[in-house]
């Protein structure tokens, strides 16, 4: 009778560890801003562009914004500030697991238009990570929104662990 009831709290205690780490996990993922939609899932390049800013539901457009201490950065079609990773190379990205929870990649589906706005006259592509998933790139350099960023306009991130905003 004994063992029987240490081998029921054994397993109510698993139970309510899977439940803990499944929370933490979706929360986690959740964590990371929404990624947005783009070009394809091969790499292509684009040098410039406009676009109809009510048009997003088919197109994605990549813009600007500027402050007086970072000068002019690049943005995603929600206004939030994208940034690059001082460990990354060109076509490579080299964020993931915990990384990738704070500096999500910009990941996006294929079979999005690209617009960019007039004054992104960079190289604007993809890369498949190696999760698999499809990776906005600027100049070859993947890019990434930071969960500390909330509102359109922030860049909190800029200097922070090797990030820095994206110069178009």
């Amino acid at each position: 009778m004994l063992a029987l009831m240490k081998t029921s709290t054994i397993a109510w205690i698993v139970v309510v560890l899977v439940i803990i780490v499944g929370a933490w996990y979706w929360w986690m993922q959740s964590a990371t801003p929404a990624p947005l939609p783009v070009a394809s899932a091969t790499t292509s390049t684009s040098t410039a562009g406009t676009s109809n800013p009510n048009s997003i539901q088919n197109n994605l457009t990549l813009g600007t914004d500027a402050t007086s201490s970072l000068g002019t950065y690049l943005i995603a079609q929600n206004g939030m500030t994208l940034y690059t990773y001082s460990k990354d190379s060109a076509g490579t990205s080299t964020c993931y697991t915990t990384c990738a929870a704070n500096w999500g990649p910009y990941s996006v589906p294929a079979g999005m238009q690209l617009n960019l706005e007039a004054s992104i006259t960079g190289q604007v592509g993809t890369i498949i990570r190696t999760d698999g998933t499809t990776q906005l790139t600027y100049n070859g350099m993947p890019l990434y929104f930071f969960t500390g960023d909330t509102a359109s306009g922030d860049v909190s991130g800029q200097g922070v662990a090797g990030f820095s905003v994206a110069k178009p």
